[in-house]
């Protein structure tokens, strides 16, 4: 039986429910993340040597120490004042390292032809002298950003067991001088990119799994409507406009269909819906505001919130319909869940 976390935001409380993670760090010791609560992985992040002197690349190891830093597991050591900065595994000063605490190190060497960038890299455990990975990248040289991110997820999965997310994609909407835009950025903040813009609010984008389209809410026609925006063509496809309001897009796992949140009867009811807007129909009808609708991994259940009980609590019901189960019991409302697979420790 698969296991998921489901997290609610609590009205009068912070956060509950909040993951438990045990990871085991290559044989030296067992890391938990509980909470705010964390024991990091001392990590050195060397300057990579450059064959051919650029200022793309020469930045390459700040957005790694960056990323790994941002990610709460791993605290990025100052290198700066270091006399020897290694970039090939024979150059390594392992009690240099010792001294400043370092647990792991990456280190390796920037290559730039015709316009290419090609690193060759290493992730070293310094208390064991021995080489955890070693990988090579390459690509056009503006894409820097890119492969230093690539080698940061690497790093992060290799030491934690969990893929990293430093080489996705982030959206978010801003609101200036009146007008609504929907972003798209790297996951650190980078490139950021307008995707729409209005001058009616912009809500709840949401990924498609593939990451190739956001849905989301626009009121530009003065009610709320979900629109689907591909980022690929750039194409924008009405997915939900009925009667009432229409709100609350949640991609089911596939990517095949959605469950969306309509006033078509009144009272708010989550529904089914094919993501090119067609074979709509209702997940469960109820006398009560069902909203807040969020898919478990594997398509099976849909959580969502509900008044049914009196006041605001977390439900789920399966994804084909059926009886819906309550599952938040603490505190007076739980709103907004959230589902995430239960991570597996990981030994090396």
């Amino acid at each position: 039986m698969k296991k998921y976390n489901v997290h609610m935001l609590k009205t009068f409380t912070s956060l509950c429910l909040l993951f438990l993670i045990s990871i085991h760090a290559f044989a030296i010791e067992t890391i938990e993340i509980s909470g705010g609560g964390t024991k990091q992985i001392n990590i050195a992040v060397m300057p990579y040597k450059e064959i051919v002197v650029d200022k793309a690349s020469s930045r390459m190891h700040q957005i790694i120490a960056a990323d790994l830093y941002r990610s709460g597991f791993f605290r990025s050591l100052e290198v700066n004042g270091l006399v020897n900065k290694p970039s090939s595994l024979s150059d390594i000063n392992y009690a240099e390292m010792t001294a400043i605490q370092a647990q792991v190190m990456t280190l390796g060497q920037v290559e730039i032809s015709n316009n290419r960038l090609k690193v060759n890299w290493f992730l070293v455990d310094i208390n064991k002298k021995t080489i955890l990975t070693t990988m090579e990248y390459s690509g056009p040289v503006a894409q820097y950003r890119a492969i230093a991110h690539k080698i940061s997820d690497t790093i992060y999965e290799k030491l934690t067991g969990i893929p990293g997310v430093f080489s996705t994609k982030i959206s978010y909407i801003t609101k200036n001088k009146g007008r609504y835009s929907l972003n798209v950025a790297d996951a650190d903040g980078f490139n950021v990119q307008s995707v729409v813009g209005s001058p009616q609010p912009i809500i709840s984008a949401r990924w498609s799994p593939d990451g190739t389209k956001i849905a989301y809410v626009s009121f530009e026609k003065k009610k709320p409507i979900i629109y689907i925006q591909s980022l690929v063509t750039g194409q924008r496809t009405v997915l939900a406009n009925f009667k009432g309001n229409n709100s609350s897009p949640s991609w089911s796992p596939d990517g095949k269909r959605l469950a969306i949140v309509l006033t078509y009867n009144a009272n708010s009811q989550i529904y089914l819906i094919d993501a090119d807007g067609s074979n709509l129909k209702p997940l469960i009808q109820s006398a009560h505001i069902d909203t807040e609708p969020v898919w478990s991994p594997d398509g099976r259940l849909i959580y969502f919130t509900s008044d049914r009980g009196g006041r605001p609590q977390i439900y789920k019901v399966a994804s084909s319909g059926g009886e819906a189960q309550r599952v938040s019991f603490e505190g007076n409302q739980n709103l907004n869940p959230n589902v995430r697979p239960m991570p597996k420790c990981f030994l090396m």
